[in-house]
């Protein structure tokens, strides 16, 4: 099991590298790369919640449509969970984003949730209002599971609010739906 972390922050650097500045033309980058935070509530279906909270990377460039990401997350027991993934974003309309994502990664429990395995699967979704400077501020759902990879595979889900915020931001312009004189 000691060769999943390594590639977890293997393939985070491998992200990293590629997004460093705007992605090239041919991966066709609709958006500059986005770093987002999360917080909310684990085992939201249980009698008991408990906090947890994140940060996202999601790097500017696409393949068909689907984009990377990557996610460093901890909870109120010290648990720590860090994952890769592909997302896809859904525009609904000028300012709202729906943002389906799958993905994997390594998982330890410390003190607290113990989900079953080291391994442990990501789904989730996230709907997002977008400003016109391209920060978002959103809803997010995800449910981890081991994938029956151990016999005890309980999974958890979280809910938590997401705030992105573009790494060009400052360097960036709202929006015009006028062209330039």
């Amino acid at each position: 099991m000691r060769a999943l972390p390594r590639l977890v922050w293997t393939a985070g650097l491998l992200l990293g590298v590629l997004s460093v500045s705007a992605a090239p033309e041919w991966l066709g980058a609709p958006e500059p790369p986005l770093l987002a935070g999360v917080t909310g509530a684990a085992e939201i279906f249980d009698s008991h919640q408990s906090l947890f909270w994140g940060v996202e990377y999601r790097p500017a460039f696409r393949c068909c449509r689907l984009s990377p990401w990557l996610f460093f997350g901890s909870g109120k027991h010290n648990e720590f969970y860090a994952a890769v993934g592909v997302l896809l974003n859904i525009r609904l309309g000028d300012r709202w984003v729906l943002t389906p994502s799958f993905g994997g990664g390594y998982y330890r429990a410390a003190s607290g949730l113990d989900l079953g395995f080291d391994t442990e699967f990501r789904s989730g979704i996230e709907l997002a209002w977008r400003h016109p400077r391209g920060f978002r501020i959103g809803l997010a759902f995800a449910h981890l599971s081991n994938g029956s990879l151990s016999d005890f595979n309980p999974g958890t889900e979280t809910l938590g609010l997401t705030c992105a915020v573009p790494l060009d931001f400052w360097h960036r312009r709202p929006a015009t739906d006028s062209p330039a004189p």
